[in-house]
């Protein structure tokens, strides 16, 4: 299968992989680029790791240095017996302290705008800024029970004998069409150990067994650090009643939020190109609040 000239050339920017150890397990990381130059910390959402950035980090290279992380019980991380946001607080500070970052841009997808809004509210020097990506982080009251269940998000750990099996099983959650297949093969190689000469997914289907999370509501209206938005414009789980609710509970002006056409949740999967075009945008115009 033939690739994109623009993607042949970012995932020849390999990034270096280290590990460090969180209450006692091993959690992964990924950097690219110098790090005298401004940090720009990738947080990933469920079930992801680190490799989705892949094709996304290496264009920000001429302006930052470029983290992401695999939070525990997902990607090359460790899992742990029970799952919170602080505790993936804790893991995203530890990365910033090894190497030594006193402060950084965050962008976080889905899940990880949860954990970074968190994350912020403990350590807020850490944060120059967050760029929320088509995240769910505050809910209208009247629609907390429907967004409350994680049954459907628990996921029983499927074995493949064949790794181009386990590559062609890979989907994207929530479900959603891909055009790029390219991008979900390349994620999917990322995306599964051999255990005993057979394949499994390394994300922990019990995460949301124990995960414990907080509602975010006053948190994230008092944030220290400048908030951005970016969704996909044709998101299934970011609608417009939450985008209204998210920009009134944040107060996040109109010029740092940016909807991309023709995107879906994974929308730098989706528009790959766009979402760094607007996500630089974004960056130019960081500035105190």
């Amino acid at each position: 299968m033939s690739h994109p000239e623009w993607f042949e050339q970012v995932i020849q920017q390999r990034p270096e992989s280290r590990y460090i150890d969180v209450d006692a397990i091993k959690i992964h990381y990924l950097l690219w680029g110098e790090k005298l130059k401004p940090v720009l910390f990738f947080i990933h959402g469920y079930s992801a790791h680190a490799h989705w950035w892949d094709f996304i980090a290496p264009h920000f290279l001429e302006n930052f240095c470029v983290i992401a992380i695999d939070l525990s019980g997902m990607g090359d991380s460790d899992h742990r017996k029970a799952y919170s946001q602080d505790l993936y607080a804790k893991e995203i500070k530890a990365v910033c302290d090894h190497e030594e970052i006193d402060s950084a841009y965050f962008l976080a997808h889905s899940m990880g705008g949860s954990i970074a809004v968190n994350t912020a509210s403990l350590y807020p020097d850490l944060f120059e800024a967050l760029l929320l990506i088509d995240s769910v982080v505050v809910v209208p009251p009247d629609k907390v029970k429907a967004f409350s269940s994680r049954r459907s998000m628990l996921r029983h750990d499927f074995i493949y004998d064949q790794f181009e099996e386990a590559i062609d099983s890979f989907r994207l959650i929530p479900p959603q069409p891909c055009r790029n297949d390219f991008l979900l093969k390349y994620i999917a190689q990322y995306s599964y150990r051999e255990i005993k000469g057979r394949w499994s997914l390394k994300s922990d289907g019990l995460i949301m067994k124990s995960y414990e999370s907080k509602d975010l509501t006053e948190l994230f209206m008092n944030l220290q650090c400048p908030l951005y938005l970016v969704y996909g414009l044709m998101s299934q789980i970011f609608s417009q009643e939450l985008l209204d609710y998210t920009v009134y509970v944040g107060k996040i002006s109109e010029e740092r939020i940016i909807g991309i056409p023709g995107a879906m949740h994974h929308l730098f999967i989706d528009e790959p190109l766009v979402f760094v075009e607007n996500v630089k945008k974004l960056l130019i115009k960081r500035e105190k609040p």
